[in-house]
């Protein structure tokens, strides 16, 4: 299939909701992302110039076929200044529970749009119709008067149903020391996302003072990328940290393997990291069992990727995606469908922002060989926007939750797509 990339004509748009008019960027990259007010504004300016409403470098457009038989997008606002007295929100996350509703979480920012160690709460909001409807705010964990929490990632066991979200709290990346780090926690849903546990502290299983991995020695920071969790085929839950080591210049950050396989109780880190080449990462199971690491490329260009044939014990040297921008940015990686499992072709899908060096476009792209190559990419929002995260919804149409910048209130809000698959691929293939 050729590859082409395609922009969303928004004059016309489901449900009640529009989508924001094309604004200045509102952030350049940064590793692990320190933003403050004075940080949006100066970048804002800075991209204003660049944005020029264009469309992603090889763009190309082609006729539509069963056009008229086609759903277009539907786009909710979930996330925005006001809501709840929070003057900025970040940090989207997406999952689809085990009773089919879907769980849209993010960070409630409150006063600072920047990360941790601000006093953060982690916030949801849920949908048992598709999408179409929406709870109030559920807080998964409130910050207290001198600790917070941020940067959720989501995984569901489909064991036992349980809803588990990893995330950070206390000092913040870049304050972390071995002897005083920053602290990973889980909490832990079992009547789908309705209420939660208080949040358990897992640090000395992973790094820090108690921890008797070796593995962890030289880590001095670290922190789960926020969006999507993984449970392995063998039920084994997993994600992937982005870490500093002691005594060394950072960024580039390193990418280790944290893995449970008891349900979310017991935690370790594996020893192998593809390198110092990462940043926030997220991860696959490929269809012959072997990993896929997705990483955000720290010095922009186009996104890395490596693999591990030997459940994480090694890494390939990371590589170019040269299919797939990269701003420096998180983006998601997510299983849509196996042949092993009655589908007709083995998908991937990989939300990012489709641009080289600015955070805007955020794209869908379509991968049929494993990731080995992203031929077809649409465009969801062609306005600047960030971080986002992936989700397979009960319908059969993706779920993206993405943050996308209003210049008016000088932040973001996130914003909740529902897209049929047939929309990516303009009826090219209907993801059966």
């Amino acid at each position: 299939m050729k590859r082409f990339v395609l922009l969303p004509f928004f004059a016309v748009m489901m449900g009640t909701l529009s989508a924001p008019a094309a604004q200045p960027a509102a952030e350049g990259a940064a590793t692990h992302d320190t933003n403050t007010a004075e940080s949006l504004a100066r970048n804002a300016a800075g991209d204003a110039a660049i944005f020029a409403a264009e469309s992603p470098a090889g763009a190309e457009e082609r006729p539509a076929r069963h056009a008229a038989c086609i759903r277009e997008p539907r786009h909710t606002k979930l996330f925005a200044a006001g809501d709840h007295g929070s003057k900025f929100y970040r940090i989207p996350a997406l999952v689809t529970a085990a009773d089919g509703s879907i769980i849209a979480v993010a960070d409630r920012r409150n006063d600072s749009p920047g990360d941790l160690p601000n006093l953060i709460d982690i916030v949801l909001r849920r949908s048992t119709d598709n999408g179409a409807s929406w709870s109030d705010q559920i807080v998964i964990a409130r910050h207290t008067p001198d600790r917070g929490f941020g940067d959720a990632a989501l995984v569901v066991d489909r064991r036992t149903g349980d809803l588990l979200c990893i995330f950070a709290s206390g000092c913040g990346l870049w304050k972390s020391t071995a002897a005083e780090p920053m602290d990973v926690c889980i909490a832990r849903s079992r009547d789908n996302g309705l209420s939660w546990s208080e949040p358990r502290y897992i640090t000395p299983q992973i790094y820090g003072p108690g921890c008797d991995n070796p593995a962890a020695e030289p880590v001095s920071g670290l922190f789960a990328a926020s969006g999507r969790a993984l449970q392995l085929r063998d039920g084994t839950l997993a994600f992937v940290v982005a870490a500093h080591h002691t005594g060394e210049k950072w960024p580039p950050l390193y990418n280790y393997v944290c893995i449970s396989e008891d349900g979310g109780e017991t935690w370790r880190m594996l020893p192998a990291t593809p390198g110092a080449y990462g940043d926030e990462s997220k991860m696959e199971e490929l269809a012959d069992g072997s990993w896929l690491m997705s990483i955000r490329n720290p010095g922009q260009g186009y996104r890395l990727h490596a693999r591990s044939h030997d459940r994480g014990a090694t890494w390939s040297t990371p590589a170019e995606w040269k299919e797939l921008p990269d701003p420096a940015c998180d983006g998601d990686i997510l299983r849509y469908s196996l042949r092993s499992e009655g589908a007709a072709r083995d998908r991937l899908l990989h939300s990012i922002p489709a641009d080289t060096a600015i955070r805007r476009n955020v794209s869908v792209a379509v991968s049929y060989d494993e990731g080995r190559t992203w031929p077809v990419c649409r465009c969801v929002w062609n306005v600047p926007s960030a971080y986002s995260s992936l989700t397979k919804l009960p319908d059969g149409s993706v779920g993206l939750l993405s943050e996308v910048y209003n210049e008016a209130v000088g932040g973001y809000e996130i914003w909740f797509s529902q897209i049929p698959f047939e929309w990516l691929t303009r009826g090219e293939d209907d993801g059966k």
